[in-house]
C-alpha cells in the first residue's frame, strides 16, 4: 500500500454528566481521530489521550504535537525507505514508540494502519488476534463487559446506589467504583449491602500512601477486606512497585495495577516484584494492540488475571478494546460499556451491551468507519490537519 497522506483532527465531545475521580473531575472528552489514506483505501484510528492527562498519561495537546512534529515525519522517513510503501501495522510501535506521548501517538497510528490492512484482507481484528495468538476453538461472538461509576458530584450515597443499580439492572456483573480518601469504606459498604453478588472493584487512581496518616493511610484499606471486593485498583502512586507489593501482603483484597503498567517492561517488573494480583492493561498507554498482546502474555505466564482498561473512548477505540478482550488470556470483564452511556453523542457506532455482554465486530477492519455528519458536528474548528506524503527525497 502506497501512502498518500494522513489527516488529523480533534473532537470535543461532551460527557452526559461529570465523572469524578480522586485525580479530578472529567467534564468534556476531547479525542484525536486520525485517518491514513493510501492507494488501497483508508483506515481510522482513535487516540485515547484526555484533556489534562494523568501522572503517567500525557495530555491530548502533547500527543497532538508528538504526532505532528515527530510521529508523522518519522512515518514519512520509514515510508520513503520502503519506496513509498506504508510500514506494516505490527511495525509501527517498534518504529515510533518511546516516551509516553510517543506510545500514545504510535497507538493511534497503528490502529489506522491495522484498519487498512484488515479491510484489504477482508478480515476482522478479532480473527487476526486469534490467529496471531494461536488460540484454538471458535472465536466468540461476544465478550462480557464491565462498567464504571465515578465519585458522584453531590457525594451522596443515594446517587451512587442509583447509578450502580441501573448498571446491575442492565446486566453488568462487574462494576468499577472510583474511591478516594474519605470516600471509600462507607460507599463500598452500602454497595455491597445492596448488591451482595456484584463483582465490585475499587479504583483509587493512586490516592493513598503507606506513609500517610488519617484518611489517606493505605493501611486503612484493610477495612475493605470483609466486603469481598474483586480488587483494589492502583491504591498507591504509579512509580512505587515495591510498596504495592508490601501493601498487597497486608491485604486480603487483591491489588490491581493500572497506571503503574505504562510499558511492557513495567508490566514485567510489576510481575517480578509481586506488586499486583490483577492487571489492567490499556492499549493506548502501552503503545497499541500488539504491545498489549505482549503484556497480556506476560501476565498469563505469571498466572496474573488481566482485563482491558478504558479511557472513555469513542466507539472506534472501544471496539478495538472489545476485540482484544476476547483473547483467552483476558479472563476478567474489560471496560467495554457503550460510549453512548457516558457521551452525549458518539461519532462511531458501537453495539449496546445486551445482558452485560457486547457483540464483537466481525466485519472488515478494526471497527465500522465514523458517521460523517457526527464526525463533523463534533470536530473542533481549526483542528483538522491534512499532511500529504510527498514521496522519497
Amino acid at each position: 500500500m502506497r501512502l498518500l497522506g494522513v489527516e488529523l483532527r480533534t473532537l470535543t465531545l461532551a460527557f452526559r454528566e461529570p465523572i469524578g475521580t480522586s485525580a479530578g473531575t472529567h467534564r468534556i472528552r476531547p479525542a484525536i481521530v486520525l485517518r491514513v489514506v493510501t492507494d488501497a483505501g483508508e483506515g481510522w484510528g482513535e487516540g485515547a489521550a484526555m484533556a489534562a492527562g494523568t501522572a503517567v498519561d500525557p495530555p491530548l495537546d502533547q500527543v497532538w504535537r508528538e504526532l505532528v512534529e515527530v510521529t508523522l515525519p518519522r512515518l514519512a522517513v520509514a515510508t520513503s525507505a520502503r519506496g513509498g510503501v506504508l510500514p506494516e501495522a505490527s511495525r509501527i510501535t517498534a518504529l515510533l514508540a518511546g516516551s509516553p506521548e510517543a506510545r500514545s501517538a504510535a497507538a493511534v497510528l497503528e490502529m489506522a494502519v491495522l484498519d487498512i490492512e484488515l479491510r484489504q484482507a477482508g478480515g476482522s481484528l478479532v480473527d487476526r488476534l486469534f490467529t496471531l495468538n494461536g488460540s484454538a476453538g471458535p472465536v466468540p461472538r461476544s465478550v462480557e463487559a464491565g462498567a464504571m461509576v465515578g465519585i458522584p458530584a453531590d457525594r451522596r450515597l443515594g446517587t451512587l446506589l442509583g447509578a450502580v443499580g441501573r448498571l446491575a439492572a442492565e446486566g453488568f456483573r462487574r462494576v468499577r467504583v472510583k474511591i478516594e480518601p474519605g470516600w471509600d469504606l462507607e460507599p463500598l459498604t452500602a454497595l455491597r449491602t445492596a448488591h451482595p453478588d456484584l463483582a465490585l472493584q475499587a479504583d483509587a487512581n493512586g490516592a493513598y500512601r503507606l506513609d500517610a496518616t488519617g484518611a489517606a493511610d493505605a493501611r486503612r484499606l484493610a477495612e475493605l477486606d470483609p466486603l469481598g471486593l474483586a480488587c483494589i485498583e492502583q491504591p498507591l502512586p504509579p512509580a512505587d512497585l515495591p510498596s504495592h507489593a508490601l501493601l498487597g501482603a497486608r491485604l486480603a483484597t487483591p491489588i490491581c495495577l493500572d497506571e503503574s503498567l505504562s510499558t511492557t517492561r513495567r508490566v514485567q517488573d510489576a510481575l517480578r516484584y509481586g506488586a499486583c494480583a490483577v492487571a489492567c492493561l490499556k492499549p493506548s498507554r502501552l503503545g497499541g494492540v500488539f504491545a498489549t498482546q505482549v503484556a497480556q502474555a506476560a501476565c498469563a505466564t505469571a498466572g496474573v488475571p488481566a482485563f482491558v482498561g478504558g479511557f472513555f473512548e469513542c466507539g472506534l477505540g472501544r471496539t478495538v478494546n472489545a476485540s482484544l478482550a476476547a483473547l483467552p488470556g483476558f479472563s476478567l470483564p474489560g471496560d467495554l460499556s457503550a460510549p453512548g452511556s457516558y457521551l452525549v453523542e458518539d461519532p462511531f457506532d458501537y453495539p449496546a451491551p445486551l445482558d452485560g455482554r457486547v457483540a464483537l465486530h466481525r466485519g472488515p477492519g478494526v471497527a465500522p468507519p465514523p458517521d460523517p455528519d457526527r464526525l463533523e458536528r463534533w470536530s473542533e474548528p481549526g483542528r483538522t490537519l491534512w499532511v500529504p506524503y510527498k514521496g522519497p527525497g
